[in-house]
């Protein structure tokens, strides 16, 4: 119960002198990194600089002593302080009073948000935001906030709009305006923190920069030729006080606030995440919730703003070489020093500076290849994405973060509303039961065995039992049993119970009998309660796949498997009638197909050691073969596994279904190549391009 309250009891288990030394040179190291990137994303979050000190003094601590990542370093961050900037500037006056009060309660309400949910272990909350949404939102904040930053790199004026486009508009008619010398400081200030970085990544760049725009503001009299600076900073900590605002105010920010609570959660638990997997240490998400809660609380009553996990800051934490969460304790120490003792110091840093601070560390932001990379992996995510990303420019970030949100929500229901039902039938090789369609494998006429890929609940269940309601009457008279396989069946809720019972009507009325096979307990529950074993019968309900087809083969019309069924899909199929015997083709079969798919035009090959396995180029695309996915009849005909899949692009695509899509025919469910060596040439030819083309078609 004590490290519950007080996690952080936990770093002294065997701390010893070298954990010390290493926590304390991250510390300073993370400081040094943390005190002009705090003062510059201040001002992006229309805040006075010295409010990022505030901010990052605090948070660094706080969120370290009650998280539970050693590493996360928590502060000012770019994409919060675009939030906060974005969120209030219909309301205040960037830098006003009113501005920074209502800062620091975006903060406090923003905290309260995070404490509550992982007080109450409610971060699974956090899930239904998509990384598809954070990375579009994320993509358009980076380079709208590069723009923010352009008229204080240029030192213009410019009138700021809601909207981001309209800023763009001003950009372009003030640039005429620009200040040579402001100009100047900033493209410099760019040049050498590029050039500084190429010394060695963890070279402390940004504070050489601004130590050497200070002194040349200072030394060239630049303030007097039109260079904004930071100006006065009040030496120490501001009186802790408690930001009050009025409740109407609390109505209009508490969507804000949660929006700024969520987005900066996660960017901060991503890092966490990705540091944990080469640590190995254990990240508990409601904790760090309480840390991130408890930063943002705390850094509110000292006229901060809200925080985040920074990637840069606990990069170079980690690099550092930081043990434990002490080293950001000691950021927080040399940060307060800073504050006390060197605060006036920084009177002359230019404004220029602390723009080409944030546009570089924004810069990296921006990936348009990962929009590709979602759009590939999944198209529905890649268009959330991209809706994300054009929404924020069109509209207020907050919204575009919702309609993202929003938008990738139904589309789970609508997937989970329309899934699969896989058709099932046992692979002829593996003698397992896989996708017929996916495989082109044959069914049998007499069993319809399918797999709802879903759990049953209101907003799908009437599609789903209307779909096989549709597959039984496709199968016609010849059909007997349906069974159906509760493999992907983890919930059945009462609307689908109901809809279940209808259905079980109407298969009574085809004199189709039901079977159902690896129900879970949960659903056999639901279903005891409702009646509808009763209605089934507990016989039933059968533990396997291949128990279930041992029980119904017996109950097979026999007669009609010899006279009209053309398929041996089941082992069994051999006890009533004579079906065909495959055998593995002879050692020399590679070499001699080889020789003939040489001879065909537009065609490479290539034949692998010990001629078992064959590569076929065509269209610059190599399908490989090997000789056990050959076999032979004792007729001299050659067949080639249904099961066999190519891997072209990124896609899957299986040997039996472009054969059968061909119009090849098949004994035993294999695609026959045929009798002669040429034939089979040709037909592995025709394969191959058709299955090339269809990876086209879906790419």
């Amino acid at each position: 119960m004590v490290e519950r309250l007080f996690p952080f009891l936990k770093w002294f288990r065997g701390y010893n002198r070298e954990f010390l030394t290493s926590d304390f040179l991250a510390g300073l190291t993370v400081a040094v990194v943390l005190v002009p990137q705090s003062m510059a994303y201040a001002m992006l979050a229309g805040l006075p600089p010295v409010h990022g000190l505030y901010a990052g003094a605090i948070a660094s601590a706080v969120a370290a002593l009650w998280g539970s990542s050693p590493q996360l370093q928590t502060g000012p961050v770019a994409i919060v302080s675009f939030l906060v900037f974005t969120s209030l500037m219909t309301f205040a006056q960037p830098e006003s009073p009113q501005f920074l009060l209502l800062a620091s309660a975006l903060a406090l309400m923003a905290g309260i948000f995070q404490l509550f949910l992982g007080a109450f272990k409610l971060g699974f909350i956090m899930n239904f935001v998509s990384h598809a949404v954070v990375s579009g939102f994320s993509n358009a904040a980076a380079i709208i906030i590069a723009s923010t930053q352009v008229p204080h790199l240029l030192g213009i004026e410019i009138e700021k709009h809601e909207f981001v486009f309209k800023n763009f508009a001003e950009i372009a008619k003030n640039a005429v305006y620009t200040n040579p010398y402001t100009a100047a400081i900033g493209f410099a200030s760019l040049v050498l923190i590029i050039l500084l970085k190429r010394i060695h990544n963890a070279f402390p760049s940004a504070l050489a920069v601004v130590v050497l725009s200070t002194l040349a503001t200072y030394y060239l009299n630049l303030e007097e030729k039109g260079v904004k600076v930071v100006g006065d900073i009040p030496a120490g900590l501001p009186t802790p006080t408690l930001p009050l605002i009025d409740m109407d105010m609390v109505d209009e920010l508490l969507g804000k606030a949660i929006v700024i609570a969520i987005i900066g959660f996660m960017e901060a638990y991503a890092i966490a995440k990705t540091i944990s997997v080469q640590t190995k240490q254990k990240l508990d998400v409601d904790q760090e919730l309480i840390g991130q809660g408890l930063a943002n609380i705390v850094v509110s009553f000292f006229k901060g703003y809200p925080v985040s996990g920074s990637f840069s800051r606990s990069a170079v934490n980690f690099i550092a070489g930081a043990k434990t969460g002490m080293s950001s304790v000691f950021t927080t120490l040399f940060v307060l020093i800073t504050l006390f003792f060197f605060a006036p110091l920084l009177y002359y840093l230019p404004r220029a500076t602390l723009a080409a601070i944030v546009i570089l560390a924004v810069i990296g932001i921006v990936k348009p290849a990962r929009f590709l990379s979602l759009y590939k992996t999944n198209r529905q995510d890649g268009i959330i994405a991209l809706i994300t990303f054009f929404s924020s420019f069109i509209m207020k970030p907050d919204y575009a973060i919702f309609i993202g949100v929003v938008l990738s929500l139904i589309l789970f229901l609508w997937r989970s509303m329309y899934p699969r039902i896989v058709h099932l039938s046992r692979d002829p090789e593996t003698r397992t039961f896989v996708n017929a369609q996916t495989f082109g494998i044959p069914e049998c006429p007499q069993i319809l065995f399918i797999r709802p890929d879903a759990s049953l609940y209101f907003a799908n269940a009437e599609h789903i039992f209307e779909e096989i309601d549709r597959l039984v009457k496709s199968k016609g008279k010849e059909l007997k049993y349906l069974v159906i396989d509760g493999e992907s069946i983890n919930y059945i809720d009462a609307t689908a119970v109901e809809v279940f019972k209808d259905f079980l009507e109407e298969l009574e009325r085809r004199n189709v009998e039901l079977y159902m096979v690896n129900v879970k307990l949960p659903v056999k529950e639901v279903l005891y309660r409702a009646g509808i074993i009763n209605v089934i019968g507990e016989d039933r309900l059968i533990a396997s796949k291949g128990q279930t087809i041992s029980l119904l083969f017996k109950k097979l019309d026999h007669d009609y498997c010899k006279r009209d069924c053309p398929y041996a899909v089941f082992d069994e199929c051999a006890s009533v009638k004579e079906i065909l015997k495959l055998e593995a083709v002879d050692k020399g079969f590679l070499r001699k197909l080889y020789q003939h798919l040489s001879a065909l035009p537009g065609v490479e090959v290539f034949i692998g050691h010990r001629d078992e396995r064959i590569l076929i180029m065509v269209g610059g695309t190599a399908f490989r073969f090997d000789i056990k996915d050959f076999s032979k009849d004792g007729e001299g005909r050659f067949y080639v596994s249904p099961t066999k899949v190519l891997e072209i692009n990124g896609h899957i695509i299986s040997v039996g279904r472009v054969a059968k899509e061909l119009g090849i025919p098949s004994v035993n469910g294999h695609p026959v190549l045929g009798s002669s060596l040429k034939e089979v040439a040709d037909r592995l030819r025709a394969i191959v391009e058709h299955s090339l083309s269809e990876s086209l078609k879906e790419g």
